[in-house]
């Protein structure tokens, strides 16, 4: 979660106070001071210099953006985000996930029932079908090829 704030608007009680009541219910967020050129560095590093945890950033300008995506990533990569916290907002996508995920069980059911590998191909095909529609990238023959080639197949 990102908390964002200005700057130069806000106190350092003020912030304390809003993050307190932030219902982040043990997860992780991001405390960002925006409109930082609205002054100067000195007088921004003077109002937050006892909090060592914020990010600085000027979404007018584009300032710090950057900086604001590496951190997301990092909380990410150190476990701070949990898979069930994912929303999924493209209507798209979502249709097009609840695809991937029944192709993927008759996949499986396939596998627990003795299916034969061509037959299973047709599910994976399905199933990367749906995932490159997300993705936007197209899958290839030799993404099956590999796979096929781990199992014993027609034996």
């Amino acid at each position: 979660m990102l908390f964002l704030f200005d700057a130069f608007n806000t106190s350092s009680v003020e912030l304390r106070e809003l993050e307190s009541e932030l219902p982040h219910e043990g997860k992780p967020w991001i405390s960002v001071a925006n409109k930082v050129d609205a002054g100067t560095p000195s007088e921004l590093q003077a109002r937050w210099q006892d909090r060592t945890d914020l990010l600085y950033l000027s979404a007018k300008a584009g300032d710090g953006i950057d900086v604001l995506k590496k951190a997301m990533v990092e909380k990410v990569l150190e476990g701070a985000t949990q898979s069930e916290n994912v929303i999924v907002t493209n209507a798209r996508h979502y249709a097009a996930l609840q695809e991937v995920q029944q192709s993927v069980q008759e996949v499986l059911d396939g596998l627990d029932t003795g299916l034969p590998g061509d037959l299973l191909a047709l599910d994976i095909r399905r199933c990367m079908h749906f995932l490159g529609e997300i993705t936007g990238e197209i899958t290839n023959e030799d993404q099956l090829d590999y796979i096929f080639s781990k199992f014993c197949i027609g034996k």
